[in-house]
């Protein structure tokens, strides 16, 4: 059985999560897309140094290696920056439901990239039929109407990338 906290936990990261793209469309009627991500960065970052400043020991906090450094400054830029950057940017061009599936495609996407660019990584034949229904599908829902399936393929594009 769930914990009734577990569920409400849960309940919140679906709020959040699902309303990104909405508070994402909204604020971009105000501000430039990479000043919003900026200022969205800003607000998260002293919300979650001022939990960890008084959850967290300081020794638990610094990196321990350069390793360590390289690998968050990583992080840091590519997975969240330049992703959260180019789906502002990308949502300029589409709906926030629109965003909200084709950034869906990053489960379906990771195993192909995987199996591209990791030695140890292979995707079977059934993997790859997933990933192919998987990205037909989320093709069918983001654009029902086979004609119109590449319409507003620049903000699509840029979503995709991110």
């Amino acid at each position: 059985m769930v914990s009734r906290r577990t569920a409400v936990f849960f309940a919140l990261s679906s709020l959040f999560f699902g309303g990104t793209f909405v508070a994402a469309k909204a604020g971009l009627a105000y501000f430039p897309p990479l000043l919003f991500v900026a200022l969205r960065f800003d607000v998260a970052a002293v919300v979650m140094l001022a939990y960890v400043g008084l959850t967290s020991s300081r020794s638990e906090l610094l990196p321990r290696t350069r390793g360590d450094v390289g690998a968050i400054l990583a992080t840091g830029v590519l997975a969240i920056g330049l992703t959260n950057a180019l789906l502002f940017v990308g949502q300029q061009y589409v709906t926030s439901a629109v965003a909200s599936i084709v950034y869906s495609l990053n489960p379906i996407m990771t195993p192909v990239f995987a199996a591209f660019l990791l030695s140890d990584e292979r995707l079977s034949p059934r993997g790859a039929a997933g990933m192919g229904l998987g990205l037909l599908g989320v093709g069918l829902v983001v654009s029902p109407d086979p004609v119109n399936l590449l319409g507003g393929a620049v903000g699509k594009g840029i979503l995709f990338v991110g």
